[in-house]
């Protein structure tokens, strides 16, 4: 998906420039006017937009009381018969996710797995500090998980672990919004694990604040200051 996308950015003339990761935001006075990147370049703009998923609250360290970087666990499971993990046997499917948080992807023949993971709390982590390791005890609960719901996946070799990156806003909202303090600054983030499925609507949302316009959630996405009081609870999350 995301290769589709920068396909078709291309084909509309947006330079796309890569391996260049963002060091800081530049700015005049209050004014944002550019980026400066970790090889020593500079890039210079009428208007910076940080969408930078994970990394947003290391960027700009004000979000850091809002919003986290959170690691979630992830299997590749190689199952001895595929036949009845195909689909249409079986769809994208999500186990009562609200009290479990496991969901998961048919039977995919390019890899030969079929993936399976769990939309909850998670662990705090660094996107580039922190290994995205699962630990024994993830696997553990993976098992228990498949022994209920797919006894034949029991015995499944697993392939491939690692932890999905959230970037959790405490309230599960996105946060998408110009900076209350850095004019020419838009903030496009906190995706609380929505950020593939809301992928439709996130350009239109953020290139309408970025112009100074409105759209259907912008009061919701706002710049809001949260407590730990105001952390919401998402009915589709198991969150402990």
């Amino acid at each position: 998906a995301v290769q589709l996308l920068a396909d078709y950015a291309r084909s509309i003339g947006v330079e796309i420039i890569e391996e260049q990761p963002v060091l800081e935001i530049i700015k005049e006075g209050s004014k944002a006017i550019g980026v400066s990147t970790t090889t020593g370049h500079t890039y210079k703009c009428g208007h910076v937009i940080v969408a930078a998923g994970a990394h947003t609250p290391y960027l700009l360290p004000e979000l850091q009381p809002y919003m986290r970087a959170t690691g979630h666990p992830v299997f590749w499971l190689k199952p001895n018969d595929p036949m009845p993990f195909m689909s249409p046997h079986l769809p994208v499917f999500m186990a009562d996710i609200a009290h479990t948080g496991w969901y998961g992807f048919p039977f995919t023949p390019e890899e030969g797995i079929i993936k399976i993971a769990k939309h909850a709390t998670g662990i705090q982590v660094h996107p580039d500090q922190d290994e995205r390791v699962v630990y024994e005890s993830d696997i553990a609960d993976m098992r228990s998980f498949v022994a209920e719901t797919f006894p034949a996946l029991l015995d499944a070799e697993l392939v491939y672990t690692r932890r999905c990156l959230y970037t959790d806003s405490l309230d599960g909202h996105f946060w998408i919004t110009p900076h209350p303090e850095i004019e020419g600054l838009t903030i496009s983030s906190g995706g609380s694990g929505h950020g593939m499925k809301m992928g439709p609507e996130i350009g239109t949302m953020t290139a309408a604040t970025a112009e100074g316009s409105t759209h259907d959630y912008s009061n919701r996405y706002q710049w809001r200051h949260l407590t730990a009081e105001m952390a919401g609870k998402e009915e589709c999350r198991f969150v402990k």
